[in-house]
C-alpha cells in the first residue's frame, strides 16, 4: 500500500513516499522517497497550507491510498482542525487542515499533531513498541512533549501535553504563547542558538567554559522537564527526539549523568531520526480512531 506522509515543523515540512507491506508489521513501512522543502512559517497560514500541498504534490498521490499530515499547533484529533498555534504561524488557529487537504486531493486526509505524530512512530515502529506507556520530547525548533498511555489510537490515548509550555523559570523568556519562562524557550535548538553559535556541532564539541556552562544548564533545565513529565504521567518509557538527538552522539552521556541523578524512568533516544514524522502519521491514519476525519 502506498501512502504519503507529510511533516510540518516550524522550519521546514518534510514528505515521504511511504510503501506500506503489512500494517502490524513494524519493518514493512518502508520509505521510498523523502524531501524537504522550507515551511515559510512566517508568511502565515495560507503560505504554509500552499506548501503542504506542494510537498504532497511531489508524489504521485494519485497512487497512493492514504495521505497524512503531522503538523506544529495543537490538533484536534477527532476533527484535523488547528484549535491553537502560536505565532510562529500566523492566523494558522482555526484552520480546518484535514477538510482542506481532503477537498483538495478528493481523498481521506488525517491531520494530527507533530510531537503526537512522533510519538506515534516510535511507539510502534520505534524505540517504544516494547513499552506499555510511551513519553516522548520532541527537540527542535520548540519543544513537543506527547504521551500514549495505552497502544489504542483515539483522542483518549495520544496526548498532546503541551509540556513545552511549561513554565520552567518564573519570569524568564517571553515565549510565542505569550507566557514567560516555558520550556521551550530554554530545551529547544532555538534556544541553544540563542546562545550565539547557530553550529551546534560546534557547540556541543566546545573547549570554551562559558559553552561548556551553557551546555551544563541546559542539561539540567530537560532533566527537569522531563523529571516533572515523568511525575504527572508515570510513563514505561521516555524517548528523546527531534533535530537536536541526531547529534546524541555528542551530547548524550553528559545528559544521562544529569538525567540519572533527578529520575529513574527508563530513557532512550529516538530510532526513527527526522522520519519519525511523516511515519507516525501515516501509522495513524491506518490505526487510528478519528470521529470526523
Amino acid at each position: 500500500m502506498l501512502t504519503i506522509g507529510v511533516d510540518v515543523g516550524g522550519t521546514n515540512i518534510k514528505s515521504a513516499l511511504i510503501d506500506v507491506g503489512d500494517v502490524n508489521q513494524a519493518n514493512t513501512y518502508r520509505i521510498l522517497k523523502f524531501a524537504s522543502i522550507p515551511t515559510q512559517a512566517k508568511d502565515g497560514a495560507d503560505a504554509v497550507v500552499a506548501n503542504i500541498i506542494k510537498s504532497i504534490e511531489q508524489f504521485d498521490w494519485r497512487a497512493c491510498e492514504k495521505i497524512a499530515v503531522a503538523t506544529a499547533g495543537t490538533v484536534d484529533w477527532d476533527s484535523g482542525e488547528i484549535v491553537y498555534a502560536t505565532s510562529t504561524i500566523p492566523n494558522y488557529t482555526g484552520t480546518k487542515l484535514s477538510k482542506i487537504l481532503s477537498e483538495r486531493f478528493g481523498k481521506r486526509v488525517v491531520a494530527v499533531n507533530d510531537a503526537v505524530s512522533a510519538l506515534i512512530a516510535e511507539a510502534f515502529l520505534g524505540a517504544g513498541k516494547k513499552s506499555d506507556s510511551v513519553m516522548m520530547f520532541t527537540i527542535g525548533t520548540g519543544l513537543g512533549a506527547s504521551y500514549l498511555a495505552q497502544k489504542t489510537l483515539d483522542s483518549e490515548s495520544a496526548i498532546d501535553t503541551k509540556l513545552g509550555h511549561y513554565v520552567l523559570h518564573e519570569d524568564g523568556r517571553l515565549c510565542t504563547c505569550g507566557q514567560k519562562g516555558c520550556a521551550e524557550q530554554y530545551v529547544s535548538a532555538t534556544a541553544l542558538k540563542r546562545y550565539g553559535n547557530e553550529n551546534l556541532y560546534q557547540l556541543f564539541h566546545t573547549a570554551d567554559i562559558s559553552q561548556k556552562k551553557i551546555l551544563s544548564d541546559y542539561y539540567k533545565d530537560l532533566s527537569r522537564v522531563i523529571t516533572k513529565s515523568a511525575q504527572l504521567y508515570n510513563p514505561s518509557i521516555i524517548v528523546i527526539g527531534g533535530g537536536v538527538i541526531e547529534m546524541a552522539e555528542y551530547w548524550w552521556q553528559n545528559f544521562l549523568k544529569e538525567y540519572k541523578s533527578k529520575c529513574s524512568v527508563p530513557i532512550a533516544p529516538a530510532s526513527l531520526g527526522n522520519k519519525a514524522g511523516v511515519l507516525g502519521c501515516v501509522y495513524a491514519n491506518i490505526h487510528g480512531v478519528f470521529k470526523n476525519q
